[in-house]
């Protein structure tokens, strides 16, 4: 550990906080515990990192145990696994995230969002036994973001899927917002019924995919009661 993290403390906070509390490190577990394995996805999931703070973090966190690389097929480059060390971080991101809902959200929904990540939480929340059983395509046209104006979530045979481009499957499902208003509606400071209202969100479809698009497309779990974050396996 760097000398400006060692508190110099018998103490298991700080012992902890000598590991985790360095810039963007609890955001990279955070990646993990979303799936993300690969230095690209990193990166595009956090877009405010340069690379060379991301590979220092990937390291400190391989130092101390927390995660692992291993080679991939590709010359040069490495997949990363949390440990069970890291695996063991997922209740005290569950809490620090209800804290951070709870008593520093001023503001949240303000600051910058990626469009991928915001995707990849729609689609994880996504209640599929609230939908038809049969494939299903749901096209997001975000109008403030033209570098990735339409995105796609694709259901197929029971696996649910995002995809940048339509992959030539029959849209079910158009819903055009801002990706502001819908990082605002999945934080639950903007009532998705109320912004269909307000002509903030236009949804076009069979009636059988609107009527209760309220139970199908979930918010975030942090808006309730009951967040958790789970390890991957």
């Amino acid at each position: 550990m760097s000398d400006d993290y060692d508190y110099g403390e018998a103490c298991p906070v700080s012992m902890a906080a000598s590991v985790l509390a360095e810039r963007w490190t609890l955001q990279i577990i955070r990646e993990m515990f979303l799936g993300s394995t690969k230095y690209s996805q990193f990166q595009k999931y956090m877009p405010n990192i340069s690379p060379t703070l991301l590979k220092n973090r990937l390291r400190s966190l391989e130092d101390h145990g927390v995660i692992m690389r291993k080679k991939t097929a590709t010359q040069g480059r490495y997949d990363y696994y949390l440990t069970p060390s890291g695996k063991a971080l997922g209740p005290l991101l569950t809490e620090f995230g209800k804290w951070g809902m709870r008593f520093a959200n001023s503001g949240m929904t303000e600051k910058e969002n990626t469009v991928y990540g915001l995707m990849r939480d729609l689609s994880g929340a996504l209640d599929t036994g609230e939908l038809p059983d049969c494939d299903i395509t749901v096209q997001f046209n975000f109008t403030d973001n033209p570098e990735s104006t339409k995105q796609f979530i694709n259901i197929h045979s029971g696996q649910v899927e995002v995809c940048s481009q339509n992959l030539g499957f029959e849209v079910d499902v158009y819903i055009t917002t801002t990706l502001k208003d819908m990082t605002k509606i999945w934080y639950g400071e903007l009532a998705m019924l109320k912004a269909i209202e307000d002509e903030k969100m236009a949804i076009v479809g069979n009636s059988q995919y609107i009527r209760n698009i309220t139970r199908w497309l979930r918010i975030s779990s942090f808006t309730g009661n009951n967040p958790q974050f789970v390890a991957p396996g």
